[in-house]
């Protein structure tokens, strides 16, 4: 009987410290793309175009690091989730400012073609 119990205790330890290990992977995957989330929206122009977003999306990326340091696998996934998003945010904020840039520049050269053609390219 006695040797089940240390089995059990055994066992026990054992899963508690793989599911440690597993949240501490979790962390550090959240992190790894929290990082790459942020430094996407860095290239993207996002301290132009989408400031808050990137700055938010940098103090979470902070958080998320003071967390990890600590060992606070649950705090560090939630902050580096946070800054993935706000990273993202960032991102498609300054893709959609350069695809209207882009779109008025097509409409302004369409406009210049119709003025061009005879009787303003109607008919």
């Amino acid at each position: 009987m006695r040797t089940s119990h240390v089995f059990l205790i055994a066992a026990a330890f054992a899963v508690c410290a793989s599911a440690k290990a597993a949240d501490r992977r979790d962390a550090e995957l959240e992190m790894s793309q929290a990082l790459t989330a942020v430094q996407t929206a860095e290239r993207e122009d996002g301290a132009r175009y989408a400031p808050a977003d990137l700055n938010e999306a940098h103090a979470m990326l902070d958080n998320a690091q003071r967390a990890f340091d600590l060992r606070d696998w649950t705090g560090t996934a939630i902050y580096a989730e946070r800054a993935k998003v706000s990273g993202d945010l960032s991102a498609a904020r300054s893709r959609q400012h350069r695809a209207e840039v882009a779109t008025a520049e097509i409409e302004r050269s369409v406009d210049a073609l119709h003025a061009r053609l005879p009787n303003g390219g109607t008919q």
